[in-house]
Order: C-alpha cells, then sequence, then structure tokens
C-alpha cells in the first residue's frame, strides 16, 4: 500500500514540472525589452514559478504524507485488534485450568477439601479388605486422609509420610487433575487423582500399592498396575480416568508360566474348568488369561497360550495354534476356547476404541 502511495507522489510533482514549463514561454515578438529586463524578468518568473512548483510539492507531499498516516494507523489498528484477540484466547485458555490449579494448591497448602464419593475409581478406601473410614460426600482435607490411613493401620504411625503432588491432564483437555502420591513405607503407598468439578474437588480415584504391587500413572490419566500372586503367576491391569474425573477400565491379563499337572481356570464368571496336562511339556508352557471387566469374579476370560525356551522366551510357532496341536487339543477337551496373539491383539486394539483408551 505504502508503494502505491509514494508512486502517486511522483507523478502529481511531474505534471507540476510541465504545467511550469508552459507557463514562463515567450517570444521576442510578445514583449520588447533590453537584455538585462529580460533576464530580470525571466529570473523574477522563475523564482515565482519555483515558488509556486515548491508550494505544488509541498501540497502533494502532505497529501501523500496523511494518506501514509493513514494507512499506517490503520494497519496498526488492524494489529491492534489481532493483539486483543489473541490475548482474549490466551487468557481464556490460561482461565481453563487457573480455578482449578489454585484450588489443588489451597488442598496442598491445607486449606482446601475434597468429596469423598464411592465410584468405580474407590479402590482402596471401599476395598472389601478396608472398614469404612469416610462418609460419602463429605470433605476431607489431606491430614484428615492420612489419620484415616493410620485407623487402617495401613503404615507406622510413628512415621510422616512423603507427600507428592503433580499436575496430570487426563482427557488431553488442557484442564488439569492432581495426582497425589502418599509413600507410607518402603512397603506401603497410596495414589489418589483429584478433580475439580464445578468448584468442588472431587476424590476420583484411589489405589494402594506398595508390597508385590507396582503402581504406574501417565501424565495422560492411564494407569497399569502390575503384580504376582505367586513366584509363576504375574498379572496387569490397565485403567484410565477420563476428562469428566472417571474411572474407565481397560483390560487385565494374568499370566502363569508354567502349568500344574492338572490346570484349573475360570471360563466365563465362576464356571470353572480342568485341562488335563498329560503328556505336555508343562514347564516350558505359558497360559495369558485377558478380561475385559474390573469384576474379575463374574466377567468372561479369553485365554492364549504359548511355548517358552529356559529364558523365558517365546519360541511359538503356527503348527502350535493348529487343531492337531497336543495343547490346542487339550483346551478344547476342556471346553476352552483359545486365540491366537493376532486374535488377541485384535481384541484389545477394539476395546481400546470402544473406551477411549488415550495410551499405546
Amino acid at each position: 500500500m505504502k508503494k502505491v502511495t509514494l508512486l502517486k507522489k511522483y507523478c502529481l510533482v511531474g505534471l507540476a514540472g510541465i504545467i511550469t514549463a508552459s507557463a514562463i514561454g515567450c517570444t521576442s515578438e510578445d514583449i520588447n525589452l533590453d537584455k538585462d529586463e529580460v533576464a530580470e524578468d525571466v529570473s523574477s518568473e522563475e523564482s515565482s514559478q519555483d515558488e509556486e512548483n515548491e508550494k505544488v510539492e509541498d501540497n502533494n507531499t502532505g497529501s501523500t504524507d496523511d494518506s501514509s498516516d493513514s494507512e499506517d494507523g490503520k494497519d496498526e489498528s488492524d494489529a491492534n485488534t489481532e493483539s486483543t484477540e489473541d490475548a482474549d484466547v490466551s487468557e481464556d485458555d490460561t482461565d481453563i485450568g487457573a480455578n482449578s490449579r489454585t484450588a489443588y494448591k489451597e488442598f496442598e497448602d491445607g486449606t482446601a477439601k475434597v468429596k469423598y464419593v464411592i465410584s468405580d475409581g474407590d479402590l482402596f478406601f471401599n476395598a472389601e479388605y478396608n472398614d469404612p473410614v469416610f462418609e460419602e460426600d463429605e470433605f476431607y482435607s489431606m491430614d484428615e486422609i492420612i489419620e484415616a490411613c493410620k485407623e487402617l493401620g495401613w503404615y507406622n504411625a510413628d512415621g510422616n509420610p512423603t507427600i507428592t503432588y503433580t499436575e496430570i491432564d487426563c482427557g488431553d483437555d488442557c484442564i488439569p487433575e492432581l495426582l497425589v502420591d502418599v509413600q507410607f513405607s518402603a512397603m506401603n503407598s497410596l495414589a489418589m487423582i483429584i478433580k475439580e468439578i464445578d468448584g468442588e474437588l472431587v476424590l476420583c480415584y484411589d489405589e494402594g500399592y506398595g508390597y508385590r504391587y507396582i503402581l504406574e500413572i501417565g501424565s495422560d490419566g492411564t494407569i497399569e498396575g502390575s503384580g504376582s500372586s505367586a513366584a509363576n503367576i504375574h498379572y496387569t491391569e490397565n485403567a484410565f480416568i477420563n476428562g469428566d474425573g472417571e474411572y474407565v477400565f481397560y483390560y487385565g491379563c494374568r499370566v502363569s508360566l508354567g502349568l500344574a499337572d492338572n490346570f484349573n481356570l475360570y471360563t466365563s464368571g465362576i464356571n470353572e474348568a480342568d485341562v488335563c496336562t498329560d503328556g505336555l511339556d508343562v514347564d516350558h508352557i505359558g497360559v495369558e488369561q485377558y478380561y475385559f471387566d474390573a469384576d474379575y469374579k463374574t466377567c468372561d476370560k479369553y485365554y492364549h497360550y504359548y511355548i517358552f525356551d529356559d529364558n523365558f522366551e517365546d519360541i511359538s510357532t503356527d503348527a502350535d495354534y493348529e487343531d492337531s496341536s497336543e495343547i490346542k487339543q487339550a483346551f478344547s477337551d476342556a471346553g476352552v476356547l483359545t486365540y491366537t496373539q493376532d486374535e488377541i491383539d485384535e481384541m484389545l486394539a477394539e476395546r481400546a476404541e470402544e473406551v477411549g483408551y488415550p495410551g499405546k
């Protein structure tokens, strides 16, 4: 825009020059003056005309400068408008998590309390092995939560727990949640996820971990617990807290490394099945049991077996999953349907899409 303005200025000055040249043209027939007078008059005329030209140029320059100022002002105004809009968006983004962060800081400082609700994510305080210590919909401070854990005999009352507060983002929505990790001792710890909902702090998840049970919680609210119930039996459970603060179970898997003489397992709910292991190399057969419901006792189970070597490496071949396989026949005779690893992977992918699992 400024280039166009400058070009207009040069055109106007050139036009003024043409007008000036026409104004001072004359011949000896029209005017009878001596040499000095002619020179003086011409000089005077040229001087007068120069002043006139300067006025024309000044006027044009002034017009040009005004136009430039107008354009600059418009650009500056547009820039200010865009800057204001950007500031408004930035301020809104900040406000999304500002109230939550303030509430979390108050809870950490001991000036705010969290609301206790019984939910699917209440895995410690509402566990079968614990007596009730909280009233539903009542509010409790961090100190009161620690005192409740003392009542449950969760740690040595003479010691002070180590508490770590970490901001996470469940649901990937830029609204923060608060992960609270309370380490009572080397053997006993408590994990909690708190969310600010409609101006209240709500306990969305609580679970104890430590002895023979490891808990990993991601910055996206994914939860993986893993442990063992025997030297050759291990298990993992995967879940997550979604953007609404709800606990969602993804899947669980229990692994048996090696089989007993008669391998007992559950198929659906409390239905049991005995797999006859006669003639099988029970020391090198692994069985994975998958389930997609948090209620392990009543849910359906899906089985996958594999062959491993002395280093516990999977050495299974396609032939091990054919109908003629002795292992598959043993499961079939017990009424247990088995799945290949590819089929299990497909189940997990479908389950992840069904529940909106945010992890990999």
